[in-house]
């Protein structure tokens, strides 16, 4: 049993799994098709989400001393290798996007005077560093970012919500319940879905494991909260035409926080909630390829499969990826089919499952 591998510390990486594409990918997606009706948007989306987690918790419960490759080899048997494969590349693929998003708004935002490549470059460095370290070092590195994250969370909703306008919550119902409930579902699965990564681990690895699925729908309903309140207070202040203007609206809305008239640009410190959120995540993605790639294969050397990965992330990042293309809303499907790919695979587990 791992020691270090606690409750609460799993809770705070659910956390920031949950949190982590929401902010600077599909926030911006979300006001531009529902507008007003985003907060429904969202509520509906985590009543969705709650019955998508019922397939992750029923996994984890039943095998409680296996891990995701070991659950493979029980449910698929001769084609487990191949389901393996399939969520280690959309796992791959997730970590190349979500570095990529984060790298390209340090470098429109912050460092506009330096490379792009050189912000990915060390980005994809810590996130190696911290993954090959194994999951006490992600779990200790996660409940230390997670104080600061609550923190500055916690200051940006009260220093906002006094500027908060109720006339841009309206109108209620502005468009078509079909547009909602596709950005609900689409909601659903980018919050839930990549949770898929906390199977790196075994539940028997879990101290006091019993506790486990309490803590994992209090750690979903607390990221629900903290992404419904950003979302109040980003209407709420900024208004939908405005957050419509840019890429990353709560970013944007952030700009009006101000402290004792002399500290501005507190945004700078603001949005560290969704970088450290997105170094979280990619650590336990990345953990997540690692041992798929060490138990499917048994290779001698596995860090160096590893850094030729994330190496082969920087190249697709930087040559393969249109900037205009981030930056655009199109962005949103290939992740989707990511998504929906692991959850049609978890889905077919479920299923199969059950018939063995």
């Amino acid at each position: 049993m791992k020691e270090h591998i606690n409750n609460f510390g799993l809770s705070t990486m659910i956390i920031s799994i949950c949190n982590s594409v929401f902010y600077g990918t599909f926030s911006s997606y979300i006001l531009t098709v529902t507008k007003t009706d985003s907060l429904l948007s969202i509520i509906i989306g985590f009543i969705i989400s709650l019955l998508l987690s019922k397939i992750l918790v029923t996994l984890f419960d039943r095998y409680e001393n296996k891990d995701f490759v070991e659950i493979n080899i029980k449910i698929f048997k001769k084609f487990s290798s191949l389901t393996v494969i399939l969520f280690t590349l959309c796992s791959f693929i997730s970590y190349t996007l979500l570095t990529q998003r984060l790298s390209s708004f340090l470098s429109n935002q912050y460092l506009i005077d330096t490379k792009g490549y050189a912000i990915l470059l060390m980005i994809l460095g810590i996130t190696y560093y911290i993954s090959s370290k194994g999951i006490d070092t992600i779990i200790r590195v996660s409940i230390i970012t997670f104080y600061i994250s609550i923190s500055i969370f916690l200051f940006d909703f009260l220093s906002l919500i006094r500027q908060i306008n109720l006339h841009n919550y309206l109108p209620l119902f502005n468009v078509n319940i079909r547009s909602i409930l596709i950005t609900s579902i689409l909601f659903s699965i980018y919050f839930i879905v990549p949770l898929i990564h906390i199977y790196s681990i075994k539940k028997d690895e879990i101290i006091n494991k019993k506790s486990f699925n309490k803590y994992y729908y209090l750690s979903i309903t607390v990221s629900f909260i903290i992404i419904f309140l950003n979302m109040i207070t980003t209407i709420g202040v900024s208004g939908i035409t405005i957050s419509n203007m840019f890429d990353y609206p709560i970013y944007i809305t952030l700009k009006r926080i101000k402290l004792f008239s002399f500290l501005d640009s507190l945004e700078d410190i603001s949005i560290m909630l969704w970088i450290l959120f997105i170094i979280n995540t990619s650590n336990m993605m990345l953990l997540f390829i690692r041992n798929n790639i060490k138990e499917l294969f048994h290779p001698k050397n596995t860090s160096i499969i590893m850094i030729v990965l994330v190496v082969i992330s920087f190249i697709i990042s930087v040559f393969l990826i249109n900037p205009v293309f981030i930056e655009s809303h199109s962005y949103m499907i290939i992740p989707l089919i990511v998504q929906a790919t692991i959850l049609i695979l978890l889905i077919i587990s479920i299923i199969k499952d059950r018939f063995n």
